[in-house]
């Protein structure tokens, strides 16, 4: 009698005891969704030409518009003797400048991880040697932090012309032409792109008053 009342105890208390679960089918469900990875991306910033000339189209890329890269401003502080000039006549092209406190306001792009090969390769390329690709922290305009790859430029060797003054680097960027057109027109189409998208950037403001003070004056 004692056995079959505890036997009856313990069957009721297994019963109690067993979870509240969804059906099965729902479980399974929250099953695979507990499981499932984000989606990996890698992102890039770009703050000059890449802001304007497409280049992530072909790769699939998303834009953003409007992110913030902090430490950093921009400035003509890189000597280009190709695409924007000749070893004759340098050009004064974008680069960066670590700066504390400095915001630098541009574009995110974002690929498929699988593509970082080809992006990489594909910013090196356009970039050349004298950049490098740290992935720094960026801000999104809906708040989110990314890591994003962002050019560089080396503040020492001989690409780097920071040193010299603003009015020195305008009267190179007047003279200087090279395989992708004249260097005040690149300058230009910075200023334009940056002004569609109601971004006031103080140093490109700064360089394109001495460029066209420059211009009058050998006009």
């Amino acid at each position: 009698m004692v056995s079959e009342r505890f036997a009856l105890h313990r069957a009721f208390c297994l019963v109690c005891l067993m979870p509240r679960s969804f059906p099965k089918a729902r479980v399974g469900k929250l099953e695979a969704w507990n499981t499932e990875e984000p989606m990996k991306t890698v992102w890039v910033f770009g703050y000059g030409s890449l802001m304007w000339d497409r280049w992530e189209t072909p790769l699939g890329g998303r834009r953003v518009d409007h992110a913030v890269l902090l430490g950093y401003r921009r400035a003509f502080n890189k000597r280009s003797v190709e695409n924007w000039g000749t070893r004759e006549f340098p050009a004064a092209t974008l680069g960066l400048e670590p700066v504390v406190g400095a915001r630098c306001v541009g574009s995110a792009f974002e690929f498929a991880e699988e593509q970082r090969v080809t992006v990489v390769t594909s910013l090196k390329g356009r970039e050349g040697k004298s950049f490098a690709l740290p992935e720094l922290p960026v801000l999104l305009p809906d708040g989110r932090e990314v890591r994003a790859l962002t050019p560089v430029n080396a503040t020492s060797g001989p690409t780097y012309i920071g040193q010299i003054p603003i009015a020195d680097r305008a009267r190179m960027a007047a003279a200087a032409r090279g395989t992708s057109g004249a260097c005040a027109d690149y300058v230009r189409e910075i200023k334009e792109k940056l002004d569609s998208l109601g971004i006031t950037d103080e140093a490109v403001e700064g360089f394109v008053a001495h460029l066209k003070s420059e211009q009058a004056r050998k006009s």
